[in-house]
This record gives C-alpha cells, sequence and structure tokens, in this order.
C-alpha cells in the first residue's frame, strides 16, 4: 500500500570528466583559429532550444510544401474531371 502513490524521481546523468584543463582548451581553439581550421560544431555557443526550434521550423517548411503539392493535385485533378464530363456532354451533344 505505501507504494501506491509512490512516483519516483528522474534519473539524472552525472558525468565529471577525469580532467579538464581550459587553458589547453583554449590554447587549441586559438591555434585552430590561427590555422584557419573550421571550429567543430560542439565549440560553438550553446543555445538551449535551438535544435528544437531548427526541427520545428523544418517541420513547417515540410508541411507547407506538402499542403502546396496537395493543392496542385487537387487543381488537376478538378480540371480532369471537368474536361472528361465536358467531352461527354459534347459527345452525347453530336450523337443525340
Amino acid at each position: 500500500m505505501a507504494k501506491f502513490f509512490y512516483t519516483p524521481k528522474p534519473r539524472q546523468f552525472d558525468y565529471r570528466p577525469r580532467y579538464y584543463d581550459p587553458e589547453q582548451e583554449a590554447r587549441e581553439r586559438r591555434r585552430a583559429e590561427l590555422l584557419g581550421e573550421k571550429v567543430s560544431a560542439s565549440d560553438e555557443e550553446y543555445v538551449p532550444g535551438q535544435l528544437l526550434r531548427n526541427r520545428r521550423l523544418q517541420r513547417m517548411i515540410d508541411d507547407d510544401r506538402r499542403r502546396s503539392m496537395a493543392r496542385r493535385k487537387t487543381r488537376s485533378s478538378m480540371v480532369l474531371i471537368v474536361m472528361i464530363v465536358l467531352l461527354i456532354a459534347a459527345v452525347m451533344w453530336v450523337v443525340g
């Protein structure tokens, strides 16, 4: 009965690097800048939520593209149906 209302706490990731030298990292970054080497994505400043915003923006673009393709498909099928109906009406008018 005691476990009925129990809600476990979320697990946390607690990573501590064994050795970290900020001076050496700054030297390596400065050397890469001077040599004109491309700075890796991990060296860029972290902006919270940036990945989610990019994904959301890409999803919105994809949705717009799908909608426009669906509209185009609907229009072309409507034109085809109207053409068939007009052809049938013309054939019936000529024959009748």
